[in-house]
């Protein structure tokens, strides 16, 4: 019987433990990424032209990566494809996985697509992504009132 073991973050534990088990239940039931535990992990920030997305995909070439933006949803997917084995070959230790991955990303505003740009460096996947001129965003203040 193989071991699988899972990396965890102290300071998430710690700092925030119902966010950690929140995103570990949803690693458990992420419809969007394959049995095989590939999961893009993201970094997402945002500053006063737009998001600037990061995604740490090692092993992966960038012909096999597909970024799409659709309806405010952006989508990055792939396939970390397989080492060749030779003849004779016997595994001692096989941690690593292969397979395909989608990750989608529901974005707080309506993008630029038009000057959307992403470049991908050592396993390292970077998007900037404007917010488009003609969409506002504003908020509206709810009132309370006591009853």
């Amino acid at each position: 019987m193989s071991r699988h073991l899972i990396p965890i973050h102290r300071r998430n534990i710690i700092s925030e433990p119902f966010s950690f088990l929140r995103q570990e239940i949803d690693k458990i039931f992420d419809t969007n990424t394959s049995a095989l535990g590939i999961t893009p992990e993201f970094e997402i920030k945002e500053n006063k032209d737009g998001l600037s997305v990061t995604a740490e995909l090692p092993g992966v070439s960038e012909k096999d990566i597909n970024v799409t933006l659709e309806n405010g949803v952006l989508t990055i997917s792939g396939e970390k494809k397989s080492e060749e084995t030779k003849e004779g070959e016997t595994y001692y230790i096989a941690e690593r996985t292969y397979g395909s991955f989608s990750r989608s990303i529901r974005l707080p505003y309506e993008p630029d697509e038009k000057k959307t740009s992403a470049t991908f460096s050592n396993g390292v996947l970077k998007l900037a992504i404007p917010r488009s001129q003609t969409s506002k965003t504003h908020t509206h203040r709810i009132e309370v009132q006591k009853k």
